[in-house]
């Protein structure tokens, strides 16, 4: 690859490649049915020129040298076409020559499939036994392996990411009323995340019983509680997407217009990191080599940094961040979010809860999307518990829409927990729909909003 690199560097002004192999298997055990399934293997290259002024790729599944060399040549023919020169010059990066590599307490290839498919069981019966009115108990565990080498004149660097994913979910009915909730996590590693712990079971069969039979809330503006989950579905989709800066390009971000103004209360603080370690949606360095680090996105409520591809940063003249991601090497890259996160603050959630006259605190969050160029917002989630007094009532209302304009939300954010956690079941699209790997979180949050 290093050859081929330098090959295509006689002709054009920067050339790189990317070589990346996904993986997996999945273990399904649900009340009425088992399935256990390879992930789909998917592994190729993708060489990238840049001209001068544009940048063009060809991808391939043959990795022979010969392939590679063909497919090289191929590139810089269509280089040759479109026209080579310009004024714009791509910056390798600082010369680095490293492999990287996530451990695995417990490797994955060290347990049988009968073992593995022996704990989903155990987990699905132990759910199912929990309550007579679950209907489906489905328990999954899941693991993904992705190899990656990245060259260009500067770089040569190969990571090996291996990740760990277990999920339990229980549908419930009573009458003609249906409830369904999950809960897991994923993290980088192996079989070590199987693990379930206890407290995880018992909260998800009591919120499912608790939505079962919940009515819808009175719409209107309210005093409002999330919780880390909730805050982390708040972070990703009300100044993650709108500070991807391939968004500033195409003029479709209102973000471009505020940075370094005021966005939220002097309480918010928001990042953005690949670097956080074990966390499901890390990694040592992006799909154009640039290694991973933390991005502060919002610090004391100002609006500091967008984050960046390749294109987008040197096209606006701006700093690198390690969001340069593509879903596989058939897919460009994007400037996309890894794991992206409120930053903790001082309060306690029993502080929030008592400066509440009424209000919600919202959990169980589903989804959510936002509109960069209006800064819109709408988050949908399973489960509402009244606030009055300063205590939660235990009277519950589902399902729970939360939508407004990101600065009013943002500003009104008046107390911010203690703890930021990260939660690693997510993945976000973009693009013509390419799927990538995320994580949010955050710690509880006190603020107004708008509830349907």
């Amino acid at each position: 690859m290093s050859e081929i690199v330098s090959g295509m560097e006689k002709t054009v002004p920067y050339a790189c490649g990317l070589v990346m192999e996904t993986l997996g298997e999945r273990v399904v055990v649900m009340t009425k049915e088992s399935r256990i399934e390879p992930l789909d293997p998917s592994r190729g290259a993708v060489l990238t020129v840049f001209t001068g002024s544009e940048f063009i790729e060809r991808s391939t599944s043959d990795l022979t040298p010969e392939g590679l060399r063909k497919a090289a040549r191929e590139l810089v023919k269509s280089a040759e076409l479109a026209g080579i020169g310009g004024n714009i010059r791509i910056d390798p990066g600082e010369k680095m020559e490293k492999d990287f590599d996530v451990k695995e307490a417990v490797p994955n290839d060290s347990v049988s499939l009968k073992d593995k498919v022996s704990r989903c069981s155990e987990y699905m019966e132990k759910l199912q036994g929990m309550d007579g009115r679950i209907v489906n108990a489905v328990s999954v565990y899941a693991y993904t392996r992705n190899r990656e080498l990245y060259v260009n004149r500067n770089k040569v660097l190969f990571q090996d990411l291996k990740r760990g994913q277990t999920v339990i979910q229980a549908v419930m009915k009573d009458g003609e009323n249906t409830a369904q909730l999950h809960e897991g996590d994923s993290r980088q590693g192996g079989y070590e995340n199987s693990v379930i712990p206890e407290e995880k079971f018992v909260s998800l069969v009591r919120d499912c019983g608790r939505i079962l039979n919940a009515p819808r809330l009175a719409p209107g503006y309210y005093d409002c509680i999330f919780s880390p989950e909730f805050a982390g579905i708040t972070a990703h989709e009300c100044f993650g997407h709108g500070t991807e800066t391939d968004m500033f390009l195409k003029g479709r971000s209102r973000a471009q217009e505020y940075l370094n103004k005021p966005v939220g209360s002097a309480l918010v603080n928001m990042f953005d990191s690949p670097a956080c370690e074990g966390a499901a949606a890390s990694f040592f360095f992006d799909h154009e080599g640039q290694p991973a680090s933390r991005t502060q996105i919002i610090k004391d409520g100002v609006l500091v940094s967008g984050i960046t591809d390749l294109n987008s940063a040197t096209r606006l003249g701006i700093q690198r961040t390690a969001n340069g991601r593509r879903e596989s090497c058939e897919r460009k890259a994007y400037a996309r979010m890894t794991n992206t996160f409120f930053g903790p603050g001082s309060d306690t959630f029993e502080e929030m809860l008592g400066s509440i006259d009424f209000g919600y605190y919202l959990t169980h969050p589903s989804n959510g999307m936002e509109d960069p160029k209006g800064w819109g917002i709408q988050l949908e989630g399973y489960l509402a518990e009244e606030i009055r007094g300063g205590k939660l009532t235990g009277n519950v209302y589902t399902p729970v829409i939360v939508t407004g304009y990101l600065p009013d939300m943002l500003n009104s954010i008046s107390m911010v927990g203690n703890k930021s956690t990260l939660f690693g079941l997510g993945y976000c699209g973009k693009g013509h729909k390419e799927w990538v790997k995320v994580t949010d979180g955050g710690p509880y949050l006190k603020l107004k909003a708008r509830l349907a």
